[in-house]
Order: C-alpha cells, then sequence, then structure tokens
C-alpha cells in the first residue's frame, strides 16, 4: 500500500518489507522463496481454506471407511459365538449338530465320515472379520483338528479358511467355506 505525503508516493514499510518464509502454496519445499509480508498474509488464510475445504470433503469419506470397522466389531461376539458352536458341533460327532450351524452340509455323508472316528478335537484361533454387510460376512480364522479314527493313528491338520457367513434371525450360520 502506498501513501500520499507531501505529493510524492511513500511505501509504508509493511508492505515493502522482505522476508525468507517458506510460501504455503509453493510445492516445491526443497529451496525458501523469498515472499513479501503482504504476500504471506493473503496466501496463508487460502491455504487454510483449501485445507478446511480439503477436510469437509474428506470427512464423510472417512466416516464411510469407519463405518465397516464398527459394524466389524459389533458382529464379531455373533460371529465368534458361531464359531465356538460349529467347534462343539464337530467334536460331538453330531451330523444334526453341524447341520444347525452349517445348514449346507449334507448331513448323511458326515454322518458317514463321523462313524469312523472315535474323537475329534477341533480349535478355531486367528480369527479376523475380513468383510461384513448387513447379513454377510467373510472371515478368516485357522482351524486346528486333531481326528483319532476308530482304525488307525490320530491324524492332526491346521488349515486356514474363509467362512462365507450368513445372520438368520438373532445368530450368524455357516453359507460355505471359500477354496
Amino acid at each position: 500500500m502506498e501513501a500520499l505525503s507531501g505529493g510524492r508516493h511513500v511505501a509504508q514499510a509493511s508492505a515493502c518489507r522482505v522476508e525468507t518464509r517458506l510460501d504455503p502454496c509453493r510445492v516445491d519445499r526443497r529451496a525458501p522463496r523469498r515472499v513479501s509480508a503482504r504476500h504471506a498474509r493473503v496466501r496463508a488464510p487460502l491455504a487454510l481454506a483449501g485445507l478446511a475445504l480439503a477436510a469437509a470433503l474428506c470427512a464423510p469419506a472417512l466416516l464411510a471407511a469407519a463405518a465397516p470397522q464398527a459394524q466389524a466389531a459389533a458382529a464379531e461376539p455373533g460371529i465368534r459365538d458361531l464359531l465356538q458352536r460349529y467347534s462343539a458341533a464337530l467334536e460331538s460327532l453330531d451330523a444334526n449338530a453341524v447341520k444347525k450351524v452349517q445348514p449346507s452340509i449334507p448331513a448323511d455323508n458326515l454322518a458317514k465320515a463321523f462313524k469312523d472316528m472315535r474323537e475329534l478335537k477341533v480349535a478355531i484361533d486367528a480369527v479376523r472379520v475380513l468383510s461384513i454387510d448387513g447379513t454377510t460376512a467373510r472371515v478368516s480364522c485357522r482351524v486346528t483338528q486333531a481326528l483319532t479314527p476308530k482304525a488307525g493313528s490320530k491324524q492332526t491338520s491346521a488349515v486356514t479358511r474363509v467362512m462365507r457367513l450368513r445372520r438368520e434371525a438373532d445368530s450368524w450360520v455357516i453359507d460355505a467355506f471359500e477354496r
């Protein structure tokens, strides 16, 4: 800004003072750029307004990303309960009990397999909810089985499985296993 003083223009001190500051709007920040104090006062609010606009635009996306995590956390106790019921049903060697938690399984084939077993111990751990969408979910877990057949020696296996689950009434059931 200039002021008139006795017929000649005199620059005010604040407008012509030059300082070394980083320009908030400059992309290349390797070397400082000389910016006048006036220029810095004008551009800093613009940069802040830009940040505020970016935050306002990103907020719905951040909330949307947090929603599935909250949904997974809310569903996790029910999913863990399902996996406990599944483990107990397998250990009981009762095909009908397994059919209650995994309705799609052919109970006749499972009953035939159970007849050849003396004992089955099942442990399910490392449970991770991969995705959840209202009434369906995908869950990864490690299933360790120790099978003792009526004839032969004990066999132990541990595999990581991905299960597709669906919600029925107030509990979860196993819809299918992914390969």
